[in-house]
């Protein structure tokens, strides 16, 4: 049995362009690193994208009024201290939430937000966060069951998900040092904890530190159903999770 998706929902539609719309003006730093692989050095782009908080603010203040929503008096960061790279210093990112009924299909509509990212402004790692084993089952099931739908929508935009297993970094190294558009699917439990194996220093990864590869290539974090994440030691571990 093969299910067929409509991409033309105007609520899914809405709640896509209202999330895209918010990054208007975002621009690309160049950047170039050289790696060696397999005895041959690999110069490449390890480019990121940036925005202005100011024209941030404005462009959410603009999607809040098109969707009759309270503007927001000021760009609301979270401010935090965290390992990044092997050093302390102090992170500032802003999180936005997109509220959805259940049954509405709001998996659907993060995993083709997150593509259209890519298409409009060149975003390519997404590190989707679950609650749970039985959450995270879901995600999988519904990238398995909308690949033919999005190679449809995005032109054969070659993609890859995973899920991120302790026991097989080969997962993790793959989702770092990909060009495609990578998906990494994690729990929450998998990096909260100070003994997690993502966040030590192992041979299995030429002696990097998982989390640190992780915020090299500053993905964007989807949060599925973040009210469940929301302990002291969760949030904790969300905030060390961007560079």
């Amino acid at each position: 049995m093969q299910f067929r998706f409509d991409a033309n929902q105007e609520f899914q539609q809405r709640a896509i362009a209202s999330v895209v719309d918010v990054f208007q003006g975002m621009t690309r730093i160049a950047r170039r690193s050289t790696v060696n692989m397999l005895g041959t050095s690999v110069d490449f782009d390890t480019g990121h994208t940036a925005i202005d908080p100011v024209k941030l603010l404005a462009n959410i203040r603009a999607v809040q009024r098109a969707n009759g929503l309270v503007e927001d008096d000021g760009l609301k960061s979270i401010i935090q201290s965290a390992d990044v790279g092997g050093k302390t210093r102090e992170v500032s990112f802003p999180n936005l939430t997109v509220e959805m009924e259940t049954g509405t299909g709001k998996t659907y509509v993060y995993l083709r937000t997150a593509m259209e990212l890519n298409r409009r402004y060149g975003l390519k790692k997404f590190i989707v966060v679950v609650p749970s084993v039985a959450v995270r089952e879901g995600v999988l099931k519904t990238f398995q069951m909308t690949k033919g739908h999005f190679a449809e929508l995005f032109d054969n935009e070659p993609y890859r998900f995973d899920v991120y297993d302790s026991k097989n970094l080969n997962r993790l190294h793959g989702f770092t040092e990909d060009f495609d558009v990578g998906f990494m699917v994690m729990t929450i439990d998998s990096f909260n904890k100070a003994d997690n194996v993502i966040r030590s220093r192992t041979d299995r990864l030429q002696g990097r530190v998982g989390l640190h590869m992780l915020q090299a290539v500053q993905p964007v974090l989807i949060l599925d159903e973040p009210q469940n994440m929301e302990s002291a030691t969760r949030k904790q571990a969300l905030r060390r999770s961007p560079p």
